[in-house]
């Protein structure tokens, strides 16, 4: 048989190419096996250590009032002036006090403005600054006490808390500290949603100066409010005034400050209850402001489910509830049938959720009781170690501090000069009276969350206790 020679040579060739090609993957494979030595080039770099800078806490100022004039109807005046309580560590550290611009104020003159708070450089323990205001009201327009920690500025806050529909009002409070005018975004989300209000976004705030918007001017008649606010080119101290009138009676008055940012899981520490009663959960679209209520929002498009616990000092749950939330849309929850006394509120979510309790004070009127004040009490952020309280004056004032955790946590508190320590049972809450114009500090308190309320004859409010921002710190910089 003649075998064809080219056919051959061709057969011959493809052996060889994979013979090749195959001694080339086991070389590969064999080269792989044993170890190399590493190459790793790091990019230059520097860690930069800032110059330490202020502590800086903010004051809202006096209570304000919307002019009844209607052709200056957005002039918003303020009536009496705020006393106001400062605290650091160390004690005798200078502490300076400068008054903000309110230009749109016409009795800034007389009652005083906005008050920054500010530390030297270096001179107190980080995060060891802190104030708080205080003011009572009675007038024709409003009245009530209302007390507010003053606040450390930041890019963005939550307000929960105020109205706009009938017989209430609400007041966003803008205050730039800074030596540069800021660019503030105001977004207003309600019961039916988010509120389109253009005039909202984009507020120049001229530097250490305050701005006041009429909350009803951006979004009318909305009964569940909750404000975002973020700003630009430098830091903000954000609050609401919120004041309530029945008929022509005012009735009620609170400072809203921030709550804790987005979160699946918040404590509401030190939610005071004057009197016993309120509205069983169920009824979650119950009229008024007249009962215990916690506000809720899941920001964002998605829906949460949210726990909502409520538990006594002891860490009794007296009250709980499942509530769907709506993504993008704000709910007041009654919290049933509360007796008289101090709780905690718990929010246990699957999803970030922000959010406020509500309580009203009553006195006793011609046809039996009726509501004379109000309280927003908001969740906070868990404390650092250390912590320094101012306690403005007002009646009763008392100092809640809750443990959410499970196990116990021994804190040390100096009140007066004096230590004091002291055991919060884990899933439970203490509360300790204060005086009046004095200062707490906290020693061992990280995981602890706090407030401070008070409580007179037709009087309540709820000062917040958050933790300070980031600090200085180092960071690292590439140059190019």
């Amino acid at each position: 048989m003649r075998v064809n020679r080219r056919v051959l040579h061709g057969v011959a060739r493809g052996v060889g190419a994979v013979a090749v090609a195959a001694l080339a993957v086991g070389a590969f494979i064999a080269a792989d096996s044993f170890e190399r030595p590493g190459v790793r080039i790091d990019p230059p770099s520097v860690v930069v250590e800032p110059e330490e800078s202020s502590q800086v806490r903010v004051c809202s100022g006096p209570l304000l009032v919307l002019a009844d004039d209607a052709a200056d109807a957005t002039t918003a005046s303020s009536f009496g002036s705020t006393s106001v309580v400062t605290t650091a560590d160390p004690a005798d550290a200078p502490i300076e006090e400068t008054g903000l611009d309110a230009p749109g104020n016409p009795d800034a003159a007389t009652d005083g403005t906005p008050l920054v708070v500010a530390s030297e450089p270096g001179s107190v323990v980080a995060g060891m600054l802190a104030a708080a205001q205080s003011q009572t009201a009675s007038s024709e327009e409003i009245s009530g006490f209302a007390a507010s920690a003053c606040i450390e500025p930041a890019a963005e806050a939550w307000l929960v808390g105020g109205a706009t529909d009938v017989g209430r009002s609400s007041l966003v409070l803008l205050a730039n500290p800074g030596d540069v005018a800021s660019t503030v975004d105001v977004r207003v989300i309600g019961e039916a949603g988010p509120i389109e209000a253009p005039s909202a976004i984009g507020i120049t705030v001229p530097a250490r100066s305050q701005r006041v918007l009429s909350l009803a001017g951006l979004a009318p008649n909305v009964v569940s409010p909750v404000v975002h606010v973020t700003s630009t080119g430098g830091p903000i101290a954000a609050s609401l005034e919120h004041t309530i009138v029945r008929g022509l009676d005012p009735s009620g008055v609170e400072l809203v400050t921030p709550v804790a940012a987005p979160a699946p899981e918040q404590v509401i520490p030190g939610f005071v209850v004057t009197s016993a009663g309120g509205v069983a959960p169920q009824e979650d679209e119950a009229a008024g402001d007249e009962f215990p209520a916690v506000r809720l929002l899941a920001p964002g498009d998605a829906g949460v489910e949210v726990n909502v616990t409520v538990r006594s000092d002891s860490g009794e749950a007296v009250s709980e509830l499942s509530v769907s939330l709506q993504g993008g849309r704000v709910i007041d929850v009654p919290l049933g049938n509360l007796q008289t006394g101090s709780y905690t509120v718990l929010l246990d979510a699957d999803g970030p959720v922000v959010g406020a309790a509500r309580a009203t004070a009553e006195v006793e009127g011609d046809g039996g009781p009726v509501p004379a004040d109000l309280a927003w009490t908001a969740a906070t952020a868990p404390l650092l170690d250390r912590a320094a309280i101012a306690v403005a004056p007002g009646p009763s004032p008392t100092l809640h501090l809750a443990n959410p955790g499970g196990d116990p946590l021994d804190v040390t508190l100096t009140l007066g000069g004096a230590e004091r320590t002291i055991t919060v049972a884990g899933g439970a809450a203490t509360s300790i009276a204060v005086d009046p114009r004095s200062s707490v500090l906290v020693a061992d308190g990280a995981g602890l969350h706090a407030s401070v309320s008070y409580r007179g004859d037709g009087e309540l409010a709820s000062l917040s206790v958050q933790p300070p921002g980031p600090l200085d710190a180092p960071i690292r910089v590439y140059p190019h």
